[in-house]
């Protein structure tokens, strides 16, 4: 069974060895990974990875992901595209024809059943409105709105009100809450990236969101399908008490997580969503649903 492995050791050096992908950290071996059993590779912060090592993990089709110390993406480096270009061309037609609106709508209605299901309150106005517009400034209105009742509503879910959450924010985020849903989307987000590319998809062609410097719109836009189980998993995290204010440090006015507690974060993560059956069934889904529609 491949695995999705992740390097959070600051200073540690990643080699080829044979098979296997081994780390270094003052040359003494800390972890080995047979590249037969690696899937993807997410390296975070301060780790060097050699170019025989690169090259190792491209031969393998194995893609590997940069990170920042606090989990934000840097960069991907993957093996030329290989997959059915089929779909990028749908999705360059969609993107310049009247499909485009229909399916940024796909995606908000999608976010819109999720909050209402976590919420327990009727959004059947805010579908309706969405299906009856054709304005792209309306459509991003109405993101906006049921975003801001999804995370009133999020804040009355935490159990600790101690944590200082008010409202999102991520550059910087100014609290425990806000550093850990930062670093849950960009790792779903990163995901999000491979999958979209291997199945032909060009992950900045969006259509609720549009291109901004190296911003993946198209990524971000399936990511909507998702934020509302990813923003109460990190609710259930802090709730349970699982993570605490504790495992934060502040630096700057901006909360990161620490070392031990990245660790025991990303093991949970990896449990939850990148293991789990039933979450890459939910996936796969959504891209089987966008391919019907483009």
């Amino acid at each position: 069974m491949k695995e999705i492995i992740f390097i959070t050791t600051q200073g540690s050096k990643l080699k080829r060895k044979d098979n296997q992908i081994v780390a270094f950290q003052e040359k003494e071996k800390i972890a080995s990974f047979p590249v037969n059993r690696i899937e993807k590779l997410f390296i975070f912060g301060n780790v060097e990875i050699t170019t025989s090592a690169v090259s190792f993990l491209l031969s393998r089709n194995v893609d590997i992901f940069l990170l920042s110390q606090t989990g934000k993406l840097k960069g991907v480096i993957t093996t030329p595209l290989k997959s059915n270009y089929n779909n990028r061309l749908k999705q360059f037609r969609a993107y310049f024809s009247e499909k485009n609106l229909h399916i940024a709508k796909f995606f908000v209605e999608k976010k819109i059943y999720q909050i209402q299901k976590f919420t327990g309150q009727d959004l059947s106005d805010y579908i309706k409105m969405l299906k009856n517009t054709d304005s792209y400034n309306q459509i991003l209105g109405i993101e906006g709105n049921v975003s801001a009742l999804f995370f009133d509503h999020f804040k009355e879910y935490l159990k600790d009100k101690d944590l200082g959450f008010e409202r999102r924010q991520y550059n910087p985020p100014s609290d425990p809450v806000n550093a850990l849903l930062s670093l849950t989307y960009s790792l779903f987000y990163s995901f999000l990236f491979s999958i979209a590319l291997s199945k032909g998809y060009d992950p900045y062609v969006g259509f609720l969101h549009r291109k901004r410097g190296t911003h993946a719109a198209f990524v971000s836009d399936v990511m909507e399908a998702f934020r509302v189980d990813l923003t109460r998993f990190v609710g259930i995290l802090f709730n349970s008490r699982f993570i605490t204010a504790e495992d934060f440090n502040q630096e700057n006015n901006a909360f990161y997580l620490k070392p031990d507690s990245l660790k025991k974060f990303l093991k949970i993560y990896h449990k939850n969503f990148i293991q789990d059956k039933d979450y890459k069934k939910q996936i796969e889904k959504i891209f089987l649903e966008l391919e019907e529609i483009l």
